[in-house]
Order: C-alpha cells, then structure tokens, then sequence
C-alpha cells in the first residue's frame, strides 16, 4: 500500500528469515522495501530510498561496530530501529537503546509479537520483549550503581515518571499522562540525574530497577 509505512529488513538469509518476513508481508499496515544479508547493503538502500520509516536489524550486524546505530541515527534522525537478538546475547541492552534503538525482540518471537513490536515502534514508542526484558533484570540485580552504592529515595511523582519512560513514552506523552507539560518532566529527568549520580537516564532506570522501584 502506498501510505503504509516501509522497513528495511537486514539479518543474515535463513529458512527461518525467510518464512517470518512472508508472513509479515501479509500485513497491511506496512511494506518491506528492501530484505538485505549484509549490513553494507543497509546504506546503499537508504541512499535510493530515503522514505524507509523502520530497520529491522539483526545484532551480529552491530556487534563490530557499537556506534553504527548512533551514526546512523544522526545521518536519518526520523528512522526507527528494532534489533533482532539471540536470548542468550549478553550485550548491554540500555547502552543500544541510547545508541538509536527503539526496541529489543528475540529472533525466535512468533508473528504476533513482532507485529506487535513493529506497529509500536513505528508509533514512537520503545519495545523490549518479555524474554530480553527478564534477561535485563537479571543483570541489573548483578550490578551496583548510583553514588557509592547508597539507596536512593524516589518520589511518588518520580516513580511515575520512570515507570512511564521505561514503558516508551515520550517527556509530551509523559506531561499528557500526568496532567502536567513538558517542561516540568524535563525539570524532574535533571533532577534524577542530580539526585542518583547517573550519567543518564538508563543508569536512573536501573537504579530504580535494581532496588525493586519499578518491580
């Protein structure tokens, strides 16, 4: 369909690849303009078709190059990115979500949860499947962070906050949900920042995690 959104599709050519991108290609809400085997091909691609609204990305293609998705993010701010992973990848899923991913899902979901996971991302929201998610948890309860390991106190209003940033909503998807604007959720993120000693806000989020806030 001519407005439907257009995704790129780029992991390395399997039956198993094959089959679940025929079944999506029923979907009428978007298009694969291009499936590629190589990440070289992810450039060409864009460079001849520069209205692509997603890229679907195995992670063997960012695994010698963890800056490839900022980069690329800064060359097609618009674009939106999920990235296909093994349930045993071990790589440091808030680190590539700052980097430029919108959304994690195993290479084994079935149809519904990807178009599920699509249709989210293509939204402006951000995606973590469950498998990814409960692997996430697990490392953050292995890992301390914050200012010399202190607990850290949160706010009703900054638990809030949180839950909904992890949840995928925007800072004006967050002042809509709690009757506020978006300046003063700009105001609180500075301020969680200040209060834990985190570099960002997926450190905060996992603060929050790790002492069982936003369990």
């Amino acid at each position: 369909m001519e407005d439907s959104a257009k995704i790129i599709w780029a992991s390395p050519q399997t039956l198993a690849r094959d089959g679940i991108v025929a079944l999506l290609s029923q979907e009428p809400d978007f298009t694969f303009a291009e499936i590629v085997s190589r990440r070289e091909d992810i450039a060409t691609v864009l460079s001849t078709r520069p209205t692509i609204n997603l890229l679907v990305i195995d992670h063997v293609f960012l695994a010698d190059d963890p800056a490839y998705l900022s980069t690329l993010k800064q060359q097609i701010p618009d674009i939106r990115v999920l990235v296909l992973s093994g349930i045993d990848y071990n790589e440091d899923i808030l680190r590539l979500v700052k980097s430029g991913a919108d959304g994690y899902i195993v290479n084994e979901a079935n149809k519904d949860e990807l178009v599920f996971a699509i249709k989210h991302i293509l939204a402006g929201n951000t995606y973590i499947c469950t498998a990814l998610y409960v692997k996430l948890l697990e490392s953050i309860t292995a890992t301390d962070f914050g200012k010399n390991g202190q607990i850290v106190e949160f706010s009703p209003r900054e638990e809030q906050i949180l839950k909904l940033i992890l949840e995928g909503y925007s800072n004006q998807e967050i002042a809509y949900q709690l009757f506020t604007n978006k300046r003063t959720i700009l105001k609180y993120r500075e301020s969680l920042l200040q209060k834990t000693g985190a570099p960002d806000i997926g450190t905060v989020i996992r603060i929050a995690l790790q002492q069982g806030v936003l369990n």
